[in-house]
């Protein structure tokens, strides 16, 4: 193995890691990840109504798949609930604070 070969490796690049953001930008991206987490709640509801209305047509005979999707759904929106709850519970008790 020729050691020089490794010295022509070039640096491995990192999404700046170092670099500090402001808070408009995390703020930016909070909000993204939230609208994002959101829309896949609301993606996996469609499709468990969309299954559920093809199993009650007889197009889907397969109840396994209509269960499993209408329990994604529900498990992903009662997570969506809860770190709601935790959400404004933080947001009250740093209201709370005195400064």
């Amino acid at each position: 193995m020729d050691i020089n070969a490794l010295s022509q490796v070039n640096a491995i690049r990192t999404p700046s890691v170092n670099k500090l953001q402001t808070p408009a930008e995390v703020a930016k991206g909070f909000s993204s990840f939230l609208s994002d987490a959101i829309n896949e709640v609301n993606q996996a509801q469609v499709e468990s109504a969309i299954l559920s209305d093809k199993f009650a047509a007889k197009e889907i005979e397969d109840i396994h798949q209509v269960t499993a999707a209408g329990q994604k759904s529900s498990i992903m929106l009662q997570m969506t609930l809860q770190v709601r709850n935790k959400v404004i519970e933080s947001y009250q008790e740093i209201m709370r604070m005195s400064i």
